[in-house]
């Protein structure tokens, strides 16, 4: 499987093109410092060991800090038959609101 990259400046526009599902591969702690509204959180180090508990027929938006992890997940999530969507620049490059804490 393949996956494509977006600019994360576009990952809203992308999630509601695609009904998507925002995916925050950093670890819990970074996370809870705080996440792009909606997201959901699935460390990377899960990923790995399989611990992969999302819709397989939904559209994946993955992004971390600053593009490296997200990648690293998008290619073993799209590998795993999931459908992705990699964003490129990570939070570091996100210029909208962020969510704290976990709900």
């Amino acid at each position: 499987m393949r996956f494509h990259n977006i600019n994360i400046r576009n990952i809203m526009s992308e999630t509601l093109k695609y009904g998507g599902i925002i995916v925050d591969v950093r670890d819990r702690e970074e996370f809870v410092k705080g996440h792009i509204p909606m997201a959901v959180n699935l460390p990377l180090e899960d990923i790995r060991q399989g611990n992969i508990s999302l819709p397989r027929g939904k559209m994946l938006i993955v992004y971390c800090e600053t593009g490296g992890r997200s990648t690293m997940a998008s290619s073993i999530l799209s590998g795993k038959g999931y459908r992705v969507i990699n964003t490129v620049g990570g939070l570091k490059e996100y210029r909208g609101a962020l969510t704290k804490g976990v709900h």
